[in-house]
């Protein structure tokens, strides 16, 4: 299979996931969704004062916290369970024409780095007429933004596949301001057969770290 990362082989006979995993993959629709919010006021400050682009920088935050969750490095292929030793993602991109475009961008531990490259792809694909555009495997994250509007979650379009490798996937919403911090809306939906809510809250917890380690 073509990956960007490695990965490794996680036996589901004796692992602690075992029950809940043969019984969860047994649904035709798998996934559950949660919607919350994060305080990206330190993040968004930084990226203020460096200039760069906000939607780039948590992007690359939500990613951050999800290479350190283990949890959001599983995936199912061939019946088997695999853990993944990274992951870089893919989002929606608008185009000139209004419609959308699945976008690779790949993960670079700078944040400088990534927003770097990711502006130079975003301005690359807006021109695309593909709908796809990079690399597409399972070792990434699922991502899209709606900055127009108030936002409260999502419910993602997907078939309904009982082969599905168990993609995460994740929504922002339009900024917002309260009592001077800066809100991020964000919808997390996972395939429960790998991960339950208490794996939410250790991914938002590394969040919370990464945005974190932005503060003056």
């Amino acid at each position: 299979m073509n990956t960007r990362y490695s990965r490794q082989l996680i036996p589901v006979e004796g692992w602690e996931r075992e029950e809940t995993y043969r019984f969860f993959s047994s649904f035709s629709q798998p996934f559950f969704n949660v919607h919350t919010e994060v305080d990206l006021t330190p993040l968004y400050a930084y990226c203020k004062s460096q200039q760069l682009p906000v939607s780039l920088a948590y992007m690359h935050a939500t990613v951050e916290a999800a290479r350190a969750t283990d949890n959001f490095l599983f995936r199912i292929e061939d019946g088997q369970v695999y853990k993944y030793s990274g992951l870089d993602l893919s989002s929606t991109v608008l185009k000139v024409d209004h419609n959308i475009a699945f976008t690779h961008f790949p993960f670079h531990e700078s944040l400088v780095d990534f927003c770097r490259e990711g502006a130079a792809i975003i301005a690359e694909v807006k021109k695309s007429r593909n709908l796809f555009n990079g690399y597409q495997g399972v070792d990434l994250l699922h991502m899209t933004t709606l900055p127009w509007f108030k936002f409260k979650g999502m419910e993602h379009a997907f078939s309904v596949n009982p082969q599905d490798p168990g993609v995460p996937k994740i929504a922002f919403g339009k900024l917002e301001k309260h009592s001077g911090k800066i809100i991020l809306p964000i919808s997390i939906g996972l395939h429960h057969a790998l991960a339950d809510g208490y794996h939410i809250h250790l991914f938002l917890r590394e969040l919370e770290k990464v945005i974190e380690k932005y503060s003056g």
